[in-house]
């Protein structure tokens, strides 16, 4: 194929480096041992996937590709690399969009740690993705909690008909 599909018998990944893309490689191994009959059940029974989770902090996938330079203690491996993140997205989504969304909702709820002036939140984080950890995020408004229904949040036609203007507000809380 001109490899602009997934295929999972062919796929590698020469612009990675050689351990990235083993570590890959070796995610892609383990769901295909599980079988694609496996995998639409446990999606169709919202089976949670607390084996995939031992698997990628087995392999410090998170640890390796979600902890920013800075705070990867000297660690080559550990680096915010958008080549290895689009990789990891490709493969996980292709399996089933439950391995994606958690891998999304980490990032979300790391991005605020890592881009925070608190060197100590940002250490902990390190050192939590480093045993395995996930993340999540939250977002709130002061008045309503996480009522979306009771959202303040007006869209108006901008008087030069080119979009629109957002007034409201919305507090993020990170977890």
């Amino acid at each position: 194929g001109d490899g602009l599909i997934f295929n999972p018998d062919t796929w590698s990944a020469p612009y990675l480096d050689a351990a990235d893309e083993q570590k890959l490689k070796a995610m892609i191994e383990w769901f295909e041992d599980r079988g694609k009959q496996t995998l639409k059940d446990h999606d169709r029974e919202n089976r949670w996937y607390s084996d995939f989770l031992e698997m990628q902090a087995e392999q410090d996938i998170f640890a390796d590709f979600l902890t920013p330079e800075g705070e990867g203690g000297g660690d080559p491996a550990k680096r915010w690399d958008t080549q290895r993140i689009c990789a990891f997205n490709e493969i996980s989504a292709f399996y089933g969009l439950a391995y994606w969304y958690t891998w999304q909702v980490t990032i979300l709820g790391l991005g605020p740690i890592f881009q925070s002036d608190n060197g100590e939140a940002r250490r902990r984080a390190a050192e939590l993705l480093g045993d395995g950890a996930i993340f999540a995020f939250g977002l709130s408004e002061r008045e309503h909690g996480a009522d979306v229904y009771s959202t303040d949040m007006v869209l108006t036609p901008r008087e030069d008909g080119e979009g629109w203007t957002a007034s409201g507000g919305k507090y993020y809380i990170g977890n």
